[in-house]
């Protein structure tokens, strides 16, 4: 294969690569932590939508409640991450 051929090619695995890249990010996944939070979020990481278990919300534990919406957030966060990962491998040549 010339030089010029695996140019070519390699350009086009990128481009391929940024549009699966740019749709994964517009598509909206949901997560549900322990049962009580629900969170919609994007595959750019941007959060659309959470829902909170009413019998979570106890004025008296707001630290539990802060704590409980950072892991669902970070459980979120860390699966697309999973994903994402799963596009860019999967487009490298091996």
């Amino acid at each position: 294969m010339n030089m010029q051929k695996m140019l070519q090619k390699a350009k086009a695995m990128q481009q391929k690569l940024e549009k699966e890249i740019k749709q994964f990010e517009s598509e909206e996944f949901e997560f549900v932590y322990q049962k009580s939070i629900t969170i919609r979020i994007k595959g750019n990481l941007e959060i659309i939508k959470m829902d909170i278990n009413k019998d979570l919300i106890d004025p008296e534990d707001k630290t539990m409640l802060e704590e409980m919406i950072s892991e669902a957030i970070n459980e979120a966060i860390s699966a697309i991450n999973e994903e994402k990962e799963k596009i860019t491998q999967g487009a490298m040549p091996y």
